[in-house]
């Protein structure tokens, strides 16, 4: 890649953008933020890119994202969000935590054994249905390809499986001998399925579609739900076929796994994964340095100011971010969801120092 000295111009301000309810500013790069995200992934990042730089893609005419509390492309009110998912599986949102769950106590299936006599896939045909016309009117950003574009599919392997089973008895299935095969064929068949709704997007949205985000939960604020040979048995093999899918195409592959998953993370490399989508309890002093090269998290500032603290306090944060990205050798996302409001000032000066102490330090 070209080195392109920083410019002072390159702050100038062409157009606001509004992304998770926050104003941004797009400002006057010599790449796009596109670009600049595909360099990063290829450990040559330009500036400091972050979040900010992701396009989701949460369509309403996927009937899990309502179902799961999460929709980009119309703006629901929380009392409209929940409902029924595309196996007929009802979820409760509760806005105090911005998700949806399933009830437990009444699940659809006893043992995985019963799945094929009572799970009702929705077929190719059922998926070419659903709105995606709208789908595509209602996302323009990503027909303007700044952005890195990302469909998530919000409920993957395992998690999948506690819509179905509840979460004790789907946690008993993975490991018991007599329902592994079952759950081996059903979680086969989710990959076929999820391949279909891959491929759906990419229809709707040719030659937008740079990665793909499956999420699947397998940790906790302590620890791991699952043990590392549990996941690499049963649930790589998987993810994997999804995404080999996805490399065929040139997509890449991201995991969203909340909790205390580092153990995990050799698993997730295994699966094809190219990011991880982490909760800020990872201790990214190890993470970093030990994984950074082949799989991208996203790492939080630390220590950020009050709303109502100077303009030079957030403009510290940033520069403190910046070095601590260099001190630990491998590039990051920035992930602001579990950190306090970040002012226009942090965001102009994460740009402004990136871009300089990234050329100098050559990250």
């Amino acid at each position: 890649m070209k080195k392109i000295p920083f410019q002072e111009d390159e702050l100038k301000i062409l157009k606001k953008r509004f992304f998770f309810g926050e104003e941004l500013n797009v400002l006057n790069t010599p790449i796009s933020p596109l670009e600049n995200m595909k360099n990063t992934l290829e450990n040559r990042p330009m500036w400091q890119c972050s979040i900010n730089d992701y396009s989701y893609l949460y369509p309403l005419c996927v009937p899990d994202n309502k179902a799961k509390g999460n929709v980009s492309d119309v703006k629901l009110a929380p009392e409209e969000l929940g409902g029924i998912d595309m196996f007929g599986i009802e979820w409760e949102y509760q806005a105090d935590i911005g998700g949806s769950t399933v009830r437990p106590g009444k699940p659809l299936l006893a043992d995985a054994n019963e799945w094929k006599d009572k799970i009702v896939f929705p077929t190719k045909e059922t998926i070419d249905r659903w709105d995606w016309e709208s789908c595509k009117k209602n996302s323009p950003e990503v027909m303007e390809g700044q952005y890195f574009c990302e469909p998530v599919i919000c409920t993957g392997w395992f998690e999948r499986l506690i819509s179905f089973m509840d979460f004790a008895n789907a946690s008993m299935a993975l490991i018991d001998p007599e329902q592994k095969d079952a759950v081996n064929e059903l979680f086969d068949r989710l990959s076929d399925l999820y391949m279909i709704l891959i491929d759906k997007f990419i229809e709707t949205f040719p030659g937008h579609i740079h990665r793909v985000c499956l999420h699947d939960d397998w940790g906790h604020q302590h620890g791991m739900i699952l043990s590392p040979a549990t996941v690499k048995e049963m649930i790589v093999p998987h993810m994997k076929k999804v995404t080999d899918h996805l490399h065929s195409k040139g997509i890449l592959a991201e995991i969203h796994s909340c909790g205390k998953v580092e153990p995990l993370i050799p698993a997730m490399i295994d699966a094809g994964f190219s990011l991880l989508e982490n909760q800020s309890i990872l201790d990214f002093d190890d993470v970093v340095p030990r994984y950074g090269d082949k799989i991208k998290v996203h790492m939080p500032p630390e220590n950020v100011p009050p709303e109502d603290a100077p303009a030079e306090a957030f403009r510290q944060c940033a520069r403190n971010y910046v070095e601590k990205v260099i001190k630990l050798g491998n590039p990051v996302i920035l992930e602001t969801f579990y950190s306090s409001p970040l002012t226009p000032e942090f965001w102009e000066e994460l740009y402004r120092y990136s871009r300089i102490r990234f050329l100098e330090s050559q990250l």
